[in-house]
C-alpha cells in the first residue's frame, strides 16, 4: 500500500504536476490520469480533484508551469547580459541547460502538449507560444540594428531558434550519448554558427 504524504496545498498541486509531467514523458498521454498522478504523489485518488476537475486541466497546466518556468529563465538571462555579442549565446546556453536539468520537460512540451509556435509571425505575439516571442523579439532588434535584409529576417530568427533547438533534442533524447557536457559544449557549438551580422554590431542591444 501507498504511504500517503502530506502536503501543503499549494505543494500537492504542484507535485501533481511535475508528477504528470514525468509519466505523460515516459507513458504518453493516452494512458495518463488523475489517478496516476495521485499514485505517483503517494496520495489518494480524490486528492487531485481539490486542484482538478479532470486530466485535461492537468495537462493545460502541466504546459503553463513549464512555459512560465522557460520564460522565465530566458528573461532573466536577457536582463543579465545586453550585450550584443553574446546575448544570443547566453540564450542558447539558456535553453540548452533548462531543458538538459529537466529532460522530461523538453519531451512533455515538444511531444506531447498541445502548444503552437507560429513560425510565420501571422498571429499577434501575445497569441503565439512565449518563449519563442522572448528569443524573436531579441534576435529581431538585433537583426534590425545589424540592418540585416528585412525580408530575410524571419529566415534568420527560425534558423537560429532551429539550431539551438536541435541540439537540445539531441541533449535529452535518452537514446543519444554523447561524452563531453552538452551545457559546456554549447557555446562551442554556436562558436561554428557564428553569424557574420553579430560581428558587425556595436556593444548594446
Amino acid at each position: 500500500m501507498i504511504k500517503q504524504q502530506a502536503y501543503h496545498h499549494k505543494d500537492l498541486r504542484n507535485a501533481l504536476i511535475e508528477a504528470g509531467i514525468e509519466l505523460v514523458s515516459k507513458e504518453g498521454i493516452n494512458g495518463f490520469s488523475l489517478r496516476k498522478a495521485a499514485a505517483a504523489c503517494g496520495v489518494s485518488h480524490a486528492a487531485p480533484y481539490s486542484h482538478f476537475q479532470n486530466k485535461e486541466e492537468l495537462l493545460e497546466a502541466m504546459q503553463l508551469y513549464i512555459t512560465e518556468k522557460f520564460s522565465e529563465r530566458l528573461e532573466s538571462s536577457i536582463q543579465e547580459n545586453h550585450n550584443s555579442s553574446e546575448i544570443l549565446k547566453d540564450m542558447g546556453v539558456t535553453y540548452v541547460t533548462f531543458f538538459v536539468e529537466n529532460p522530461t520537460y523538453f519531451q512533455f512540451l515538444y511531444s506531447q502538449s498541445n502548444i503552437k509556435i507560429d513560425l510565420s509571425l501571422s498571429i499577434p505575439d501575445n497569441e503565439n507560444y512565449k518563449p519563442y516571442i522572448i528569443y524573436k523579439n531579441i534576435v529581431s532588434r538585433i537583426l534590425i540594428q545589424a540592418h540585416y535584409p528585412k525580408e530575410k529576417q524571419n529566415d534568420a530568427i527560425i534558423t537560429l531558434w532551429a539550431f539551438i533547438h536541435g541540439i537540445t533534442s539531441l541533449a535529452t533524447m535518452s537514446n543519444v550519448s554523447y561524452d563531453s557536457d552538452w551545457k559546456q559544449k554549447v557555446l562551442d557549438f554556436m562558436e561554428i554558427f557564428q553569424l557574420s551580422f553579430i560581428n558587425q554590431m556595436g556593444e548594446n542591444v
